[in-house]
């Protein structure tokens, strides 16, 4: 047996109006047992009525699946169910999952310890119907907030890369998202019948987003929402702060797997690989000398060749860094 299923039951559930498109609500559950039952209501207070969610717990070590089964238990009728992975299968795997549990004519995954503003929905498919069948995403802002849930920062997009607002990136995304454009996932709508066209999350990858958005961008278009539609929750937990390394091997990953187009697509892409290609040096990753030589055949930069006959030596990036400054 390698899952369970907990689904919340109640005959007296209100159908809402058959109007309105079903939305699948996918959350992704990890040793998140601290901010999970503040998500769920986050999702329940969604002022949408047309929805359904799913919670996949990949094989939590914390009591995540306690907390989520008595929320589910204090909301009778709301149309919940919990899908509970007995191994740990990584985040793609979890995303595969709700999306193959998912019934809805749009999907949205968030993660266990995230919050939904209540317009997220509502907003998000109102831009999606107003754009028709082309349109296969739709994304917004987010704030960023602490583990106790004060505001970080009230903007996500103007935090991490400001160059690209105000009038962020729509339709074909894929050169901004290779010149470092980072869209917040959190804030995103997809069409589901998109998601089975570009075919499953790729598990070979620690994070999903840049890989999906790519492959998403050779099908239809992405929309945005200029408001702030979530909240992004940072601490020490997250896996963008706690395996940097691991983030560089997945673009290495996802650049060797893409075609690229010839001109800026491909230009933004070896800049991108050589960034993280640095980066992975300066963090100690223990393939950096192979990552190296492999980025500079794909850019011929100085740089990356010199940086690879330093690591080849056993020189670290630290070391370097020291003997510059002298």
């Amino acid at each position: 047996m390698t899952e369970m299923t907990t689904a919340s039951k109640s005959p007296s559930f209100t159908q809402p109006p058959s109007a309105l498109p079903l939305v699948s609500l996918g959350v992704a559950s990890y040793n998140n047992a601290r901010y999970i039952y503040e998500t769920l209501d986050s999702i329940y207070l969604l002022c949408y009525a047309n929805k359904e969610l799913i919670i996949v717990d990949d094989a939590s070590t914390d009591n995540s699946v306690e907390v989520i089964e008595s929320w589910i238990a204090a909301h009778p009728g709301f149309p919940a169910r919990l899908v509970r992975h007995l191994s740990n299968r990584g985040l793609c795997q979890v995303c595969n999952q709700l999306v193959s549990e998912a019934r809805g004519e749009f999907i949205a995954m968030i993660g266990s310890d995230d919050l939904y503003k209540p317009h997220m929905v509502t907003e998000a498919v109102a831009e999606m119907q107003r754009r028709g069948a082309k349109c296969g995403a739709v994304y917004a802002d987010c704030e960023m907030i602490d583990k106790a849930g004060a505001v970080l920062a009230p903007s996500f997009l103007e935090h991490f890369d400001s160059r690209f607002g105000p009038d962020y990136p729509t339709g074909n995304i894929r050169i901004p998202l290779l010149r470092g454009f980072y869209l917040p996932a959190a804030t995103v709508l997809i069409r589901r019948s998109v998601l089975l066209q570009v075919g499953p999350y790729d598990d070979r990858l620690l994070a999903e987003d840049l890989d999906m958005w790519l492959r998403l961008c050779l099908h239809s278009e992405f929309a945005f929402v200029p408001m702030v539609v979530s909240a992004y929750r940072v601490h020490g937990l997250s896996i963008t702060q706690s395996n940097k390394p691991g983030l560089n091997e997945t673009f290495f990953h996802i650049y060797k797997k893409t075609q690229f187009s010839s001109g800026p697509e491909i230009e933004a892409a070896q800049h991108m690989l050589a960034d993280h290609a640095e980066h992975y040096y300066c963090s100690k990753g223990t393939a950096a000398a192979p990552m190296l030589w492999y980025t500079f055949r794909e850019t011929k930069s100085p740089k990356m060749f010199a940086f690879w006959l330093l690591a080849r030596s056993g020189v670290t990036y630290a070391t370097l860094r020291r003997l510059v400054r002298r």
